[in-house]
């Protein structure tokens, strides 16, 4: 019997000097949440590991714990640089964070608005643990979990930075966060 496959669907909707804010959405569009990404390479610019976006197409994702942040993500291990789908912080995530991962939250500190980026994602740990639910509901049907990023259609402007609220990226407190795997 064929395993069933749902992709989430990455669609780029702002893009930075210093990052690229996309929507996180599930097959029949619903949002799930907000990803920041490295800065979006222009036309004829190199792909830079950890410092821009990784490129359209779809990619097998892969749950597990991941040593580096000490708790559990999603990784794309068919790309070199093995970005993760995490959250750096419990407190949030600026453009610094990302290091060449897409990073969950939400644009919104109260709601699930779609508004412009400000600096900031907020609720890292809500977004993360509702893309778990989702995952843990393809997992009772034995699916399996992808990422389709999105071409970018049109000319991509890059807006200036926007300056980030300081936030302390103090990993140590992972270390009692540590996501059971299913």
């Amino acid at each position: 019997m064929r395993r069933q496959a749902a992709t989430l669907v990455l669609t780029r909707v702002q893009f930075y000097e210093d990052c690229t804010v996309g929507r996180l959405s599930d097959p029949q569009g619903h949002l799930l949440c907000i990803t920041l990404e490295p800065r979006w390479r222009l036309p004829g610019q190199p792909r830079v590991k950890g410092q821009t976006c990784i490129p359209s197409g779809t990619y097998p994702l892969v749950y597990g714990y991941d040593a580096e942040m000490r708790y559990q993500c999603w990784t794309l291990p068919h790309l070199k640089s093995r970005p993760r789908l995490c959250f750096y912080a419990k407190n949030g995530s600026v453009a610094g964070h990302t290091k060449g991962d897409l990073l969950l939250g939400y644009l919104s500190p109260e709601g699930y608005e779609e508004r412009p980026f400000e600096g900031r994602l907020y609720r890292p740990v809500e977004a993360f643990e509702r893309l778990l639910d989702y995952y843990t509901a393809l997992r009772a049907n034995h699916g399996d979990f992808r990422l389709r990023v999105e071409p970018t259609t049109g000319p991509v402007t890059l807006l200036p930075a926007v300056a980030a609220p300081a936030l302390s990226p103090d990993r140590v407190v992972f270390k009692d966060y540590i996501l059971q795997t299913l």
